[in-house]
């Protein structure tokens, strides 16, 4: 995927992920970002099985971000557009932008991954299978 370009999932905010005031309580943003970020994985190439319950790699969070710009609320129809912004060695690092039925920002988060030994918890090298769909994806 060039940086212009994106993958869009969407969805409609469930009930539960209110606060007592009816908008959505800014820590759900990043469960809805992962919920999202399941449906992603597959449209690259990637299994989830592949991405989650890998015999030997796992691909923790090493770093989460987020900008707040507007509310959402249960029962909004949102896009989120998400990107393969960076890579190293050793994590990939995402880009998400939340989006109203209008196209309007309502919020703008990053994900970042790191690829792990399980059995170790060590960093190690993206495999060569990731990295291929990962860049192949930019």
């Amino acid at each position: 995927m060039s940086a212009d370009r994106f993958k869009t999932i969407k969805m409609q905010i469930p009930f539960d992920e209110a606060d007592g005031e009816g908008i959505v309580f800014f820590g759900n943003y990043f469960r809805i970002a992962h919920r999202a970020f399941e449906q992603f994985v597959p449209l690259i190439g990637i299994t989830w099985l592949e991405w989650f319950k890998h015999s030997e790699i796992g691909v923790p969070l090493r770093h989460v971000e987020a900008d707040y710009l507007g509310p959402l609320r249960p029962g909004d129809q949102i896009e989120i557009h998400i990107r393969i912004a960076d890579m190293t060695e050793s994590s990939v690092r995402f880009t998400y932008e939340f989006r109203d039925h209008t196209g309007r920002p309502t919020s703008k988060l990053a994900t970042t991954h790191v690829f792990a030994d399980r059995k170790t918890f060590k960093k190690v090298s993206i495999p060569s299978y990731f990295r291929e769909k990962l860049e192949a994806a930019r």
